[in-house]
């Protein structure tokens, strides 16, 4: 895994479950130890319905207390794609680094990220860009090494799906550093 291709993927949704409809798709690609390429899409809420996705309540009074900033990011009032069209755009990006069964892909808890993902593409009747044996959990990951947690101040805005897998790929790049060698994980 050390010289793996890795992927941390960021969704903001309107929902908790592996149903959840996206709004918003921040990912990250790291390797040897450094972010590589960063992708963000915006996913539109218009055709929620049509591919199955259930939002809830408690997540959308959720989103109304966030910031003017990360709201304006998933208010439908910028440039969006539809879900399939996003999902492809987010599965190209991910072949110009790895192949399926190349890339290892981050999450953020492990029901959470990869789940909805997986459960998006097959709503959509598109193939998974990795193999589901490479599916990771960042928090997992942190609990076995919590001093990567700490990676200085967070930069951006919080719950900006980008602005999160970038704080979240530097605490994989830390946590493998630490796993690895100190030398692996010092271009954070």
């Amino acid at each position: 895994m050390k010289d793996a291709t890795h992927f941390v993927i960021d969704l903001e949704t309107m929902g908790k479950g592996p149903l959840a409809p996206i709004v918003a798709i921040g990912a990250v690609c790291v390797a040897k130890g450094a972010v590589i390429d960063e992708l963000y899409i915006r996913v539109s809420l218009l055709d929620w319905a049509d591919y199955g996705r259930q939002p809830d309540a408690s997540t959308i009074q959720w989103w109304l207390q966030q910031s003017d900033e990360a709201r304006r990011e998933i208010d439908g009032t910028q440039t969006s794609k539809t879900l399939p069209i996003a999902l492809i755009a987010l599965s190209d990006w991910m072949a110009a680094h790895a192949t399926p069964e190349e890339a290892i892909v981050w999450g953020n808890g492990s029901s959470f990220d990869n789940v909805i993902l997986r459960s998006s593409y097959e709503a959509c009747g598109l193939p998974l860009p990795w193999q589901f044996r490479h599916d990771r959990d960042l928090r997992t990951l942190l609990a076995l090494y919590p001093e990567a947690k700490d990676v200085g101040a967070f930069e951006g805005t919080k719950h900006h799906a980008l602005h999160d897998a970038g704080h979240e790929a530097k605490q994989l790049i830390a946590a493998l550093g630490v796993h690895y060698s100190p030398a692996w994980g010092s271009k954070v």
